[in-house]
C-alpha cells in the first residue's frame, strides 16, 4: 500500500508540476496579451478623453466668439440705425428749412404783386375821380402838373418802401 501511495503521490505531483509548468509556459503570454489590449484600450480612452476635452474648449471657444460677433454685429446696427436716423432728421430739417425759404419768398413775391396792383388800382380810380369831379375847373396844364405830382409821389412811396425793406433785411434775404 505504500507503493500504491508513494505511486500515487509521484503522480500528483508529477501532475502537479506539470500543470505549473503548463500554467507558467502558456498563460503568461495570454495574460501579457490580455494586459496589452488592456493597456491599448486605456491609451486609446486617454486619447479620446484628451480630444474631447479639447474638442469641448474648442467649441466653448467659437461659443464664446460667436456670442462676441452677435454682440458686435448688433452694435454696429444700432450704429448705423442711429446714424440713419440722424441723417433723416438732418435731411428733413434741411428740406423743411429750405421748403420755408421758398414758401416765404413766394408769399413775399405775392404781397409786392398785391401792392402793386392795388397802387395801379387806386392810381386809376384816382384819376378816375379827378376827371370825372374836376373837368372843368383844371385847365390841361394844372391837369398834367398834378398828375406829374401823383406820379412822383407814387414813385417816392415805392422808393421809400423798397428802401425800407432793404435797411430792416427783409429785401436782402430774398433772391
Amino acid at each position: 500500500m505504500n507503493e500504491l501511495f508513494s505511486n500515487n503521490l509521484i503522480n500528483w505531483l508529477l501532475l502537479v508540476v506539470i500543470l505549473i509548468y503548463m500554467w507558467m509556459r502558456l498563460t503568461p503570454p495570454i495574460f501579457a496579451a490580455r494586459k496589452e489590449k488592456i493597456d491599448a484600450a486605456m491609451r486609446e480612452a486617454e486619447q479620446a478623453r484628451l480630444e474631447g476635452e479639447q474638442f469641448q474648449k474648442e467649441q466653448e471657444a467659437r461659443i464664446q466668439n460667436a456670442e462676441a460677433e452677435a454682440a458686435k454685429i448688433l452694435d454696429e446696427a444700432k450704429k448705423v440705425a442711429a446714424d440713419m436716423a440722424a441723417d433723416i432728421k438732418k435731411q428733413t430739417e434741411t428740406e423743411s428749412a429750405a421748403l420755408i425759404k421758398r414758401i416765404d419768398e413766394q408769399i413775399e413775391a405775392e404781397k409786392r404783386m398785391a401792392i402793386t396792383e392795388m397802387r395801379s388800382r387806386a392810381a386809376t380810380v384816382a384819376v378816375r375821380l379827378a376827371e370825372a369831379s374836376l373837368p372843368g375847373a383844371i385847365t390841361g396844364s394844372a391837369k398834367s402838373r398834378l398828375l406829374n405830382q401823383f406820379i412822383e409821389q407814387l414813385e417816392h412811396s415805392s422808393t421809400s418802401k423798397s428802401d425800407s425793406n432793404g435797411s430792416n433785411g427783409t429785401n436782402g434775404a430774398k433772391s
